[in-house]
C-alpha cells in the first residue's frame, strides 16, 4: 500500500505536529496490496471513506445501505480491513524473488506453469530467517511444521523471502492494481477506477486527511485484515519528486524501523473491548532490501492447508465433497454433470471469475467464501477421498497434527487448532470481514530532509501468491 501521509478521521490517531525546518510533511495517499489495508495514515485507496455505517459489515441490512456495490452483493467488502474498498488494490500471481506477477491466479498449491505465467524462473531457497531454522520457524505463518501432505508448498510465496517479489522491476506497482488481476482473471474492482488501473493513479485525499510527521519522532501506523493470508508486512516512505509517481524502488530505499517490540490491538469503538498489547515478531534478516525491517502477521489461520473449515472427522467417516473451483468454467447443456467447478455451470457471471450466473439442471447455486458455484443435488458418485498432487481436493481441510492450543484453550473458529499460537482470542481464522480490530505499530521517522512524502504499507502473503 502506498500513502502520502494522511490520517483516517475515525480510526487513525497519528499526531498532527507543527512542521519545523527539519520535519517531514506527508500529504495523504496510501495504497495497499492483499485483502487488507492500511488504516493510519489513511490510504488513497479508501476513497475518502471512514468506518461509518455504510462501510460496516451488515450495511446491506440498514436503511442507509452500503458504500461498496462490487462483488457478489452490496457490502461484501466491508469492515475495518476494507474501508472504502481499500483492500481491492493488490497484486496476484506474485512469487518470491520474481520481478513480475502474472495477475492471473491465487493458487494455493503453485506449480511450474504458475511461474511461467508470471515470467519467473524457479525461485531460490527461501531467505526468511536468514538460514536460522529456529528464527524461520518463529516467523512462519503457514504450514510451519511442514505437516501438509503436499510438503512445503508455500516455499515460492512472497513472505518466504520478504520484499523480494517485484525485485528489480521498475514497473512493479507499490500501490497495487485495482482488483489485483488482469482481464484474464477478472476479480471485483473497487469503484472509481477501471479494473487493473494502477493504484498510483488514484486521486489525492482531502486536505483534512493529510498528516504531518516530525523527523526523528515516533509515530503510529495501523492496518486491518479483511481476509487473512498469513505472511508479514512493512512500512516504507518515499519523497515526492515533482509530478512523478512514487515507485517501488523509491520505497525500498525508505524502509521504516519499528520503534517497539509490541503491537497494539485496537478494537472498534462499539465492540466493548479494551486495547490489547501483544508481543511482535520482527526481523531484518533475510529480507529485501538487505536489513529492511518486517513484522510477522500475528493472526493465525486454522491448522489445515486452506486455513479455515478444517475437518474434524477422518476420510473413513464420510466422503469429501468436491471443492468448488476458484475459476468459473461453463459447459453446454449436453455436457452438464455433477462435478462442482467442472461441469455444473451453464453460464459464468460477470461479477468475478468466481461467479456462475446460470447453473446446470439438477444443481443449485451456492455462495461461499466470496464466490458462487453450482452444487449437484445428487453428489458426485466418486468425490475425492484422498490427498494427491494430481487431485488436491482431499488435501484442503486435512487438519495438521499440532493444534498450538494453550492448555485448556479451545476455539469455535478453529476447532482443530491454529497455524501457530494465538496472541488473543479474537485474532484467529480467515476473517472474511469478521475482524473488528486494527493492528497498531509505532514507527521511527528517520532524519530526512523536510518535504512531501508518501508512506507505503506492504503485506507479503504466505498462504497465496499475493502482495498488498
Amino acid at each position: 500500500g502506498l500513502l502520502n501521509f494522511s490520517v483516517s478521521p475515525t480510526r487513525a490517531r497519528v499526531s498532527h505536529l507543527d512542521l519545523p525546518p527539519d520535519a517531514m510533511l506527508f500529504l495523504g495517499h496510501v495504497m495497499l496490496l492483499s485483502h487488507g489495508s492500511m488504516i493510519t495514515p489513511q490510504p488513497r485507496s479508501s476513497h475518502n471513506q471512514v468506518l461509518d455505517t455504510k462501510n460496516m459489515c451488515g450495511c446491506e441490512k440498514t436503511a442507509e445501505g452500503c458504500y461498496s456495490h462490487t462483488g457478489l452483493h452490496d457490502g461484501e467488502y466491508c469492515g475495518i480491513g476494507c474501508i472504502g474498498e481499500s483492500c481491492l488494490y493488490y497484486q496476484i500471481g506474485c512469487f518470491q524473488s520474481c520481478g513480475t506477477c502474472s495477475y492471473t491466479g491465487k493458487t494455493l498449491y503453485p506449480v511450474p506453469s504458475d511461474l511461467t505465467k508470471a515470467g519467473c524462473q524457479t525461485p531460490p531457497a527461501p531467505t526468511l530467517g536468514g538460514g536460522d531454522l529456529i528464527a524461520e520457524h518463529s516467523l512462519r505463518t503457514y504450514n510451519i511444521d511442514g505437516a501438509s501432505q503436499l510438503g512445503d508448498w508455500t516455499a515460492w510465496m512472497p513472505w518466504r523471502s520478504p520484499g523480494s517479489a517485484g525485485k528489480g522491476n521498475p514497473s512493479f506497482q507499490p500501490c497495487g492494481v485495482n482488483s489485483g488481476a488482469s482481464s484474464l482473471f477478472p476479480l471485483p474492482p473497487a469503484a472509481g477506477q477501471p479494473a487493473f488501473a494502477n493504484g498510483t493513479d488514484l486521486p489525492p485525499l482531502k486536505t483534512e486527511s493529510q498528516v504531518v510527521w516530525k523527523a526523528g519522532s515516533v509515530v503510529e501506523a495501523s492496518w486491518g485484515i479483511y481476509a487473512n493470508h498469513g505472511g508479514g508486512y512493512s512500512y516504507r516512505i518515499c519523497k515526492k519528486d515533482g509530478h512523478a509517481e512514487s515507485t517501488e524502488e523509491c520505497y525500498q530505499r525508505g524502509h521504516l524501523a519499528f520503534a517497539t517490540d509490541t503491537t497494539q490491538i485496537r478494537f472498534a469503538e462499539d465492540s466493548g473491548r479494551s486495547l490489547v498489547t501483544i508481543n511482535a515478531t520482527t526481523t531484518s534478516v533475510g529480507t529485501f532490501p538487505k536489513g529492511s525491517m518486517w513484522r510477522k502477521n500475528p493472526i493465525p489461520m486454522c491448522n489445515c492447508d486452506i486455513g479455515q473449515g478444517c475437518r474434524t472427522k477422518t476420510h473413513s467417516e464420510f466422503d469429501i465433497e468436491p471443492a468448488p473451483a476458484k475459476i468459473c468454467k461453463s459447459v453446454i447443456l449436453s455436457e452438464c454433470g455433477t462435478t462442482t467447478g467442472v461441469n455444473t455451470c451453464l453460464k459464468c457471471g460477470g461479477n468475478s471469475s468466481y461467479d456462475c450466473e446460470e447453473c446446470c439442471p439438477n444443481t443449485t447455486k451456492t455462495v461461499f467464501d466470496g464466490f458462487s458455484f453450482c452444487k449437484a443435488l445428487t453428489p458426485d458418485p466418486s468425490p475425492a477421498k484422498t490427498c494427491t498432487k494430481e487431485d488436491p481436493r482431499g488435501c484442503y481441510t486435512n487438519p495438521y497434527p499440532k493444534t498450538y492450543f494453550a492448555p485448556g484453550e479451545t476455539s469455535e473458529t478453529c476447532p482443530t487448532g491454529f497455524m501457530f499460537p494465538a496472541a488473543f482470542s479474537e485474532g484467529v481464522g480467515a476473517g472474511l470481514g469478521s475482524f473488528s480490530f486494527e493492528l497498531v505499530d509505532m514507527l521511527v521517522v528517520p532524519d530526512v530532509p523536510a518535504g512531501e512524502y508518501s508512506v507505503s504499507w506492504r503485506w507479503d502473503c504466505e498462504q497465496t501468491p499475493q502482495v498488498w
